[in-house]
């Protein structure tokens, strides 16, 4: 990554193949049998690794693949399997219950849940699909996971070796479509396998060897549990082979070289944190090779319940979950100190020449991503003392995975939608500096609009500061080290900083927007009636698109909450991300003796976290089927349906490119009231109780009952 002119960028290398071996996160395991988890993995990862060596050595690949995933934090597995599959739903019966499955009745909805658990639990979630027509169906949340760098693995089951070259009908170019949306592509199988006919080459593929292979000792489950720690850190497919082989690079290359001279298609992961391990059927049933002496692992501790629920009460997240997080290297660390002390001069710099009134854009402001907006390990604590101490405007992603919200936090300025707005909301500021976040460009290229929103700084070349997350992990730092350090850097200003006490207004006091009056129900009012109402440490999952808009505003000071957006811009991801959160939830309270219990149960004891689906209604059409889930499982799940009975975001694109009108052939296609969508049907004829409201009032009483009831409830908003 080359450094831009106009700005300074913690970046110790100029190639991205250059990053720190994942081997550093890993650790190896003494015993020469695989570790297969018992009851107590219910109980999370560590419990499940301290009762793996009382389970019996699995007989089949796929159960040694399983129970690598499980050594890695892999507990619930979302699930549309098919023949090919069959032999790890097998692995899931012998293995009951470490690893929860969760039918999901369409792969979109299984990929997009896996997400949601994963943003949730902050550990890697499973999918299991169908042939490559199963992965092509969960594309497009598989899009939104990899924008969000989400660690999901996709489990992918494949023809038999020996059948591929039969081209039976459901034969198709795995490797490749897994390529478009993965950061990492493996192959459990040997490196003689029959090319699949008409085959076209794209890139590089890693061979995880299965039994038969003489150049390879690790075996699939080896290959998966590499795969793993690729997901949580972020790195390319021939990385994450030299983590788990300890002969290093060079054999990752010859994996890779393998594969092309045995004919395979050549693979070119697009990179980010979803990981795809394709399963050939044989590989599923033959025993597993013999299990190597080192096997990588990670030494994982259960996040909180607080951590997974939100609900802005800092809790400690592993760093061994953390994405990118290595083991520090003292030559990176310094690096990183002293771009600190740098960027902490261009902060006070800005604040002298804004507080001395000079001219020009004037001011900081600190653009924050991924990581750097979570409460866990203080990392909005952190940004908070920095805003306070500087004068600098806290600003986020548009389209950020997770956002920790409410009183007590910081408040958030999220950058605009369309191009020129949020260019001319950067352009106000003489220092920007970026934390875990990419510098932000337009989602489209628009007429006479900028495509990069962050412009030159032509006469000020120090006016925008960026902290590479690889570079960050090459230091063993995490956003959160980052923002503390910057904090101390500071001085005693920053350090004296107290939350509501003498922060100047960055942090949010308790403040609720009061529920309108009676009337008509407008997509204004329905944002502020449920920020007034909704319950603290809930996780709103916001797809709500136009209707929406007034929400962000209107719940800043809501008790603390979890905030989940649509990062890639793939709609018909709230719904399925909702189920995988409630999933996530459940999990965490089980594990913490909540009074929730698992999914399914009866809710006894305190009320279970509630996870809250904002929702437009033509993107909900595309995931309908995750409302079966989240009743099969009784989940806690209210889902607002916001229904305009249009695309309206294609009538404003419209507008915004000054379309000549809107003809017959615009309205045809984003109109969606001939017929109009019955919610309340649609939803019962899946298990989930609703209603339809069109008043404030109605759409208030409504919502207090669905808060509190056991299980999922739908309203249907019609605005």
């Amino acid at each position: 990554m080359a450094q831009a002119p106009d700005s300074h960028r913690l970046n110790l290398s100029d190639d991205p193949d250059d990053m720190q071996p994942l081997a550093a996160t890993t650790r190896a395991s003494s015993s020469s049998a695989a570790p297969a988890p018992l009851a107590a993995a219910a109980a999370g990862p560590a419990a499940a690794a301290v009762a793996a060596t009382a389970a019996p050595t699995p007989t089949t690949g796929a159960e040694a693949l399983l129970l690598t995933a499980v050594r890695y934090g892999a507990d619930v597995c979302f699930a549309n399997p098919g023949t090919t599959e069959m032999w790890m739903v097998a692995a899931m019966d012998r293995l009951w219950p470490a690893v929860r499955p969760v039918l999901c009745l369409h792969e979109n909805v299984a990929t997009g849940a896996a997400d949601g658990y994963a943003r949730i639990a902050r550990r890697p979630a499973l999918t299991l699909l169908h042939l490559g027509p199963g992965l092509a169906n969960g594309l497009a949340n598989l899009h939104n996971a990899r924008r969000a760098r989400t660690p999901v693995v996709n489990l992918v089951g494949d023809m038999a070796t020996w059948h591929r070259a039969n081209d039976p009908p459901l034969n198709s170019p795995l490797e490749a479509l897994a390529a478009t949306v993965s950061g990492s592509v493996v192959v459990a199988g040997t490196r003689q396998q029959p090319p699949r006919p008409g085959a076209s080459p794209s890139g590089d593929v890693a061979v995880a060897d299965g039994a038969g292979s003489a150049d390879s000792d690790m075996g699939p489950a080896g290959r998966l549990g590499a795969a793993l720690a690729a997901a949580l850190g972020s790195g390319p497919s021939r990385e994450f082979v030299a983590a788990a082989d300890p002969s290093g690079p060079a054999a990752a290359e010859g994996a890779a070289a393998a594969a092309m001279a045995a004919g395979g298609p050549e693979v070119r992961p697009v990179g980010g944190s979803v990981v795809t391990v394709i399963v050939p059927h044989d590989l599923s049933w033959e025993p597993p090779p013999p299990s190597p002496p080192l096997v990588a692992s990670l030494s994982l501790s259960s996040p909180s319940t607080s951590s997974a629920a939100g609900g802005g009460r800092p809790a400690a997240v592993p760093s061994a979950v953390t994405p990118g997080l290595t083991e520090p290297n003292s030559e990176a660390a310094a690096a990183a100190e002293a771009f600190v002390r740098d960027c902490a001069a261009a902060l006070l710099r800005a604040k002298s020449r804004r507080d001395g009134g000079a001219g020009g854009s004037g001011g900081a402001a600190l653009y924050l991503g991924g990581e750097a907006l979570l409460a866990a390990d203080g990392a909005l604590l952190a940004a908070g003392q920095i805003a306070a101490a500087t004068g600098a405007v806290l600003l986020c992603e548009g389209a950020f995975a997770r956002a920790d919200r409410g009183a007590g936090l910081p408040a958030l300025r999220r950058l605009p939608y369309f191009p020129q707005e949020a260019a001319a909301e950067l352009a106000r500021y003489g220092c920007v500096v970026l934390v875990d976040a990419k510098p932000p460009v337009a989602n489209f290229g628009y007429k006479g609009a900028p495509g990069r929103l962050l412009a030159p700084h032509d006469d000020d070349p120090s006016a925008v500061w960026e902290f590479d997350p690889a570079a960050l992990s090459a230091a063993g730092w995490s956003a959160a080290t980052a923002l503390h350090r910057l904090a101390a850097a500071l001085g005693p200003a920053a350090a004296a900083v107290r939350p509501l006490v003498n922060c100047g207004g960055v942090f949010v006091p308790p403040r609720r927007p009061a529920v309108p009056p009676p009337g008509r129900l407008t997509a204004a009012a329905l944002c502020a009636v449920l920020a007034a109402l909704q319950p603290e440490g809930a996780v709103v999952v916001d797809e709500s698109l136009t209707s929406g808009s007034s929400y962000w505003e209107a719940s800043k000071g809501c008790p603390p909450f979890v905030h989940l957006t649509l990062t890639g811009g793939a709609i018909g991801s709230g719904p399925p991300m909702a189920l995988g959160a409630a999933v996530a939830l459940a999990a965490a309270e089980q594990r913490d003796g909540g009074g929730g219990g698992g999914a399914g149960g009866d809710g006894g004891g305190e009320a279970r976290r509630r996870v809250i689906n904002l929702q437009a209604d033509g993107s909900a059409m595309y995931s309908l089927q995750a409302l079966w889930s989240q009743a099969r499982d009784q989940l806690p799940i209210t889902t607002i349906i916001c229904a305009n009975s249009s695309y309206a975001i294609l009538r404003v694109e419209a507008a915004r490119q000054r379309l000549p009108g809107m003809g017959p052939a615009t309205r045809v296609l984003t109109d969606l009231s001939s017929p109009r969508l019955d919610w309340v049907s649609l939803a019962a004829g899946m298990g989930v109780p609703g209603c339809k409201v069109d008043t404030v009032e109605d759409f208030a009483r409504e919502l207090e009952a669905a808060l509190v009831a056991p299980g999922p409830v739908l309203i249907q908003a019609d605005l």
